[in-house]
């Protein structure tokens, strides 16, 4: 991006951000959103979010009107050419508008989508019915929802998908989207390097002896906790009376507390929490497993066991998005039965593997590195001047 002029960000969180700086952007402005600043009003609206017309999901707890102000400014100063944004700044979009900079939305999933996944995956893992209220607000939060995303789609003045299912989902969901443009996720594939040539040392405790069947994620998102609770309650047990050795890691960031159960009950079940680096356990890991049910968008960490040269079982939704063939890229399998023979067909012939990693290796280099989608970024930016 900073290719194409000065480079700013401008963000909101509910903690203090860390110390790092990126090289290169200025300014580089941070609102520390806390419920303690948020006046009376705000903290009602924080509570009752349901009976503010512009409110849903996304957009709970992310804007308050000091926030506004302050962005008002830094926009001020900054004069922007090019906006870029996702729908959680939804209730912020009028002041960008304002200022009659263009306008890029990002659509890393199709949100109204990846909502209905979202309280799917919830409800099923609470394993109950919903009650009145919660089919009240689950109604509310889809209908704000896309509601929201369709005004933006029509704010915009250009949309960035992240696959070609998702343009095509969203093509079907609100018309012809003309102005969207297809750019990939992706990852810096040289990062990797060390893992996919085995120089990368592996976590404390962790031996490469051993089978290890890795999933990574964050918790916070209920079709991740429902895909590992597949792995904890399904795949695992079994594949552990064919190989006795196996372990089952499961890393990232707010792991719940079935999981840490889970793990005190079976010594072979590691629960790491956040780490600073995952590139130590896709090293240690034999295979990584994405039994995924539900959600929208694309993986990251396929594209990461891509780079690293960890071989993948994953279902067809798991993989929605990429340009991954069965058999040539990974194993696709939807059944338990038809997961568990997959990863037994993996350890049982390394040679499949390393078939599948190499081809995995080229595909990521090829379509999702840092170089390859920067292309299609400078294509899209230079549409727009």
């Amino acid at each position: 991006m900073m290719k194409f002029g000065s480079l700013g960000v401008f963000y909101i969180l509910t903690r203090k951000p860390n110390d790092q700086t990126i090289p290169g952007v200025d300014p580089q402005h941070h609102y520390n959103w806390v419920e303690p600043q948020l006046s009376l009003w705000e903290k009602l609206e924080l509570r009752f979010w349901w009976l503010r017309p512009r409110k849903f999901s996304r957009t709970i707890g992310r804007y308050t009107k000091a926030a506004a102000q302050e962005l008002e400014r830094v926009l001020a100063e900054f004069q922007p050419d090019l906006v870029l944004a996702d729908i959680r700044a939804y209730e912020y979009a009028p002041i960008i508008k304002r200022y009659g900079c263009r306008f890029i939305l990002e659509e890393h999933n199709v949100e109204v989508i990846v909502r209905e996944g979202h309280y799917s995956a919830y409800y099923a893992l609470e394993n109950r019915k919903l009650t009145i209220k919660e089919k009240i607000e689950r109604s509310l939060d889809l209908s704000r929802t896309k509601q929201a995303e369709s005004d933006l789609l029509d704010q915009a003045t250009q949309v960035w998908t992240f696959s070609d299912v998702d343009d095509k989902l969203l093509q079907d969901l609100y018309g012809q989207v003309s102005h969207a443009r297809v750019i990939p996720n992706g990852i810096n594939v040289t990062h990797y390097d060390a893992v996919r040539l085995g120089k990368c040392s592996l976590p404390e405790g962790l031996s490469k002896k051993q089978w290890y069947l890795l999933y990574s994620g964050q918790f916070t998102y209920p079709p991740n906790v429902q895909a590992v609770e597949i792995l904890i309650d399904q795949i695992y047990p079994r594949l552990r009376q064919i190989y006795p050795d196996c372990r089952l890691l499961v890393v990232g960031h707010s792991p719940t507390q079935r999981m840490k159960d889970a793990a005190k009950r079976d010594s072979g079940i590691i629960v790491t929490g956040e780490v600073p680096d995952v590139r130590p356990y896709l090293a240690a890991a034999s295979v990584m497993v994405v039994p995924l049910r539900h959600g929208s968008g694309t993986r990251l960490k396929i594209l990461e066991a891509f780079a690293s040269g960890c071989p993948v079982v994953s279902t067809a939704k798991g993989a929605e998005g990429l340009k991954v063939k069965d058999g040539e890229h990974l194993l696709i399998r939807e059944e338990i039965e038809a997961i568990i023979e997959g990863v037994c067909q993996l350890w049982s012939d390394p040679s499949l593997g390393q078939k599948l990693a190499n081809s995995a290796y080229e595909l990521v280099k090829a379509e999702y590195s840092w170089s390859a989608i920067g292309q299609k970024v400078e294509s899209a930016i230079q549409e727009l001047f």
